[in-house]
This record gives structure tokens, C-alpha cells and sequence, in this order.
């Protein structure tokens, strides 16, 4: 009878400098996950030329990228001024990052984040992948009075990353040339280690069988084995019984049973280009986007009245959502000006409930920028 033990599920999330060159991760760009789900895209068309045959005799390469989704439970440092494990992605996100120390870390939209690319990992046992060139398309935080809250990050990339294991096929003297047994388990920008050596080796080229990594020295038969370092991890994770929610820029609060806020960032990468097979820069092909949702039951208190009457008229409203209560584990989600979408109700003889939908705009009509405020406190 064989057992299978459950495993750590952690994330990696490290700046790119240039565009696409993926990058080691340190301990400390650790992040615990519940899902980091990586979709490849390597395009095989087939050749349109009509032969004599109705069979599909050709295939051939085509482009290249994957599409990556990342999802945790909303879990602040614990230290205010000190920014969550996954700040990586939340800058990337948003664009802009103030860290008041001692107090709070910020999050804010950027006009122009193109410049913005990261490369990601996930190890499982005997198996690590990843991406490299990658932007945030989107960032959902969601809560509810009776589960976890959670951070939610989806994205695309320029490619992927593996590593797997194999052995060296010979020996090796300060060398940057290491033959493994079987290439194919390995790509470039993968990271490894040699007979359990505990140092990371970036796969800088492939050809076949030999892998380009940093002068190393092995002896034949020597294990390769995916390596990404031991991770730094922090904080406890909010649950839906600490929260506060006000329609009024926090000067009262109101009841409700879950909620989510999603920025659309608008960030997508160029795949177009004639003689590339990868997505060579980051693009803004469309303009960003605040959208969200609160359900509540439907009391004699008017909650719902109110905001049914202000979705006919557009009257907008100062949405603070802070989820969590204790000083440096409170998420603040604060977005000045939304305007509530008219909503059905549900439910009938029992419990009558409501979603209704927001948009979120800007401060003024004239601000930019400033349509959502991100802050760890």
C-alpha cells in the first residue's frame, strides 16, 4: 500500500528588469497559495495545402505563451508597514506602491505600467514550472461572513518554465555545459540544482541534451532535481467574521453577507509582431476598469431602498470595505466615487436577498488615477 502525503502549495513572484529575462526567486518572493494554475498556449496550425490524401499529414510551430491564475486567502504581514508575501503581485497589479513605514503599504493605479513584467514559480514534488514576461490582467478580493477572504490574480506571459528530474550523463569540471540524460525535462529559465547541492542554477540555453547553467562541477549519474529556495512566509489569514463595510466613506457602517471588487488593469501583451514567436512588449490595448458586487439580506432597516433609489438616479457613493480588524492585518479597499447598478431581488415568504453591482470612477470627473485605493494597514 502506497500513502501519498499533501505537500506545501507555494507561489513566487520576482521583478523582471528586462522585459521577458526571467529572474531567480529569492526566499522572501514566497507566497502561500490555494491554486497557482499555469495554461500553456504553444500553437501547432496545420498546413491549409490540399494534397491527395484527406489526411492531416503537417503541423508546424507556431506562437507561444501561457495564461497563469493565482488565487490565496487575503493574508496581511501582520505588521503594519509591512507589505503581504504576495506584494509583488499586488504592485503589478495596480502599478503604484507607497510604503509608509510603521503605518500602511498602498496600492494605487498607474497610467502607463507597461513597463511592469514578472516572472512566476510554483514547485509541486519533483516538478517546478512557471512564466516569464508576465502582467496582471486582473485582481479580484472577495469576502463573505462565513468563509475566508481572498485575493484572486489572473495574467498572461511571454512563455513558460519547467524543470524535472533527471541525472548527468558524465562529468563535469567547472564547467557551464551539463548533459543531462534527457533534455526535454528541462526548459530555458528553469532552475535546478546538482546532487541535492542546495544552489539555484538558472537553465540559461537548451540544445538536446545539454543545458547552459552557471560554471558548475558534477560527477556522472549525479542527480537534477527542480530547486526554488525554502520560502519566508508571514501572516495569518482574514476570515469573514472580521469586516466592516460603509456606503459613506466609512462614517457608518452597514450590514452585509459577501462582497468582491475586481480591477480589470487593461495590460495585455504583443504576440502580433511579424518574425517573433513570443510576445516581445507590454501593450494597454484597452482602459482599466473597477467593478464589484455587495449582497445583502433585505431588512426593515431601507439599506436596499436607499441604494435601489441611488442606481435610478446615479447617485454615487464612497464604497470602504475594510476586511479584517486588528492593526496590521486589515485590508482597505476604498473607492471614492461608484455608482450602484439596479438589482432584482430574490427569495420570496423567507429570506429576501439582493447582489447589486458597482462601477467604480474616479474621484472627480476631471481626476485619473484615483479610482481605487489598495491599503495594508
Amino acid at each position: 500500500m502506497s500513502v501519498q502525503y499533501g505537500e506545501e502549495q507555494v507561489g513566487y513572484a520576482v521583478a523582471e528588469s528586462t522585459f521577458g529575462v526571467a529572474v531567480v526567486p529569492a526566499a522572501t518572493d514566497a507566497f502561500r497559495v490555494t491554486s497557482f494554475d499555469i495554461t500553456p498556449g504553444f500553437d501547432r496550425p496545420e498546413v491549409p495545402e490540399t494534397t491527395n490524401t484527406r489526411s492531416l499529414q503537417e503541423r508546424i510551430a507556431g506562437r507561444r505563451s501561457c495564461t497563469f491564475s493565482i488565487s490565496m486567502i487575503n493574508r496581511p504581514s501582520g505588521t503594519a508597514g509591512t507589505p503581504p508575501d504576495y506584494h509583488l503581485l499586488l504592485k503589478h497589479a495596480f502599478g503604484t506602491y507607497a510604503n509608509s513605514g510603521g503605518v500602511s503599504d498602498t496600492y494605487t493605479p498607474l497610467k502607463d505600467p507597461s513597463g511592469l513584467s514578472l516572472s512566476g514559480y510554483r514547485l509541486l514534488e519533483g516538478v517546478m514550472e512557471g512564466f516569464y514576461g508576465g502582467v496582471v490582467t486582473d485582481v479580484t478580493f472577495s469576502w463573505s461572513g462565513d468563509d475566508f477572504a481572498t485575493v484572486t490574480f489572473n495574467g498572461e506571459a511571454k512563455d513558460m518554465l519547467w524543470a524535472g528530474v533527471n541525472q548527468t550523463n558524465g562529468s563535469g569540471s567547472s564547467s557551464p555545459s551539463l548533459i543531462v540524460d534527457d533534455g526535454s525535462y528541462y526548459s530555458k529559465y528553469g532552475v535546478i540544482d546538482i546532487d541535492n547541492d542546495g544552489s539555484a542554477r538558472q537553465i540559461t540555453a537548451i540544445s538536446n541534451e545539454t543545458l547552459t547553467i552557471a560554471s558548475s562541477s558534477w560527477s556522472d549519474a549525479d542527480a537534477i532535481e527542480p530547486f526554488l529556495p525554502a520560502p519566508t512566509l508571514a501572516g495569518s489569514g482574514l476570515y469573514g467574521t472580521d469586516g466592516t463595510l460603509s456606503i459613506d466613506g466609512g462614517s457608518s457602517d452597514i450590514s452585509s453577507l459577501n462582497g468582491s471588487v475586481t480591477l480589470s488593469t487593461g495590460i495585455s501583451l504583443n504576440n502580433r509582431n511579424f518574425g517573433t514567436t513570443t510576445a516581445d512588449s507590454v501593450t494597454l490595448p484597452s482602459g482599466r476598469r473597477v467593478t464589484g458586487s455587495l449582497s445583502f439580506l433585505v431588512e426593515d432597516n431601507g439599506n436596499f431602498s436607499s441604494i435601489r433609489g441611488e442606481a435610478s438616479e446615479g447617485t454615487t457613493q464612497d464604497i470602504v470595505i475594510d476586511i479584517g480588524t486588528t492593526a496590521g492585518s486589515v485590508c482597505q479597499l476604498d473607492m471614492s466615487r461608484c455608482e450602484f447598478d439596479s438589482s432584482p431581488l430574490s427569495g420570496g415568504a423567507g429570506l429576501i436577498e439582493v447582489t447589486a453591482g458597482f462601477t467604480g470612477l474616479t474621484s472627480t470627473a476631471t481626476a485619473t488615477e484615483d479610482e481605487i485605493t489598495v491599503v495594508y494597514k
